[in-house]
């Protein structure tokens, strides 16, 4: 038969055997409900610098999430408000969704008005975007 410590010894590897797979278990039954959960309500901001440059850049999702601090503070830093709301409507000639997923907006009025042609290169261009003129 088995001596005691032979028994002690499988009965700790049992022991760690379920242990083990109990933990497993708790770790894929998390990242299901993880995943089931609803997504948490979208937030948008902007820092509008329509006044002084003629653009205002738009941020949501996990861009803005991970970010939020530095954007509102370069921001403040570039002459702009940084706002919980989307950039404005007024006088926009097109947007430009950056590789970060930034929209920026170009616009007809302010310190240096663009054209259309103008944003539209620049957005092409400079910031390597995807360009969509307003309607």
């Amino acid at each position: 038969m088995f001596s005691r410590t032979a028994l002690a010894a499988l009965a700790a590897l049992v022991a760690s055997h379920a242990t083990t797979q109990c933990s497993q278990c708790s770790k894929e039954e998390s990242a299901s409900r993880e995943a089931a959960a609803p997504p948490g309500p979208a937030r948008t901001a902007s820092c509008d610098r329509v006044p002084a440059m003629s653009l205002c850049s738009e941020y949501s999702g996990n861009y803005l999430a991970q970010n939020e601090a530095v954007l509102s503070s370069a921001c403040g830093k570039l002459g702009g408000a940084f706002v919980a709301a989307g950039c404005p409507n007024s006088a926009v000639l097109g947007s430009c969704e950056l590789p970060t997923t930034e929209l920026r907006a170009f616009y007809a009025s302010g310190a240096v008005a663009y054209d259309a042609a103008r944003a539209e290169k620049e957005c092409v261009t400079s910031y390597r975007g995807k360009w969509t003129a307003f309607r």
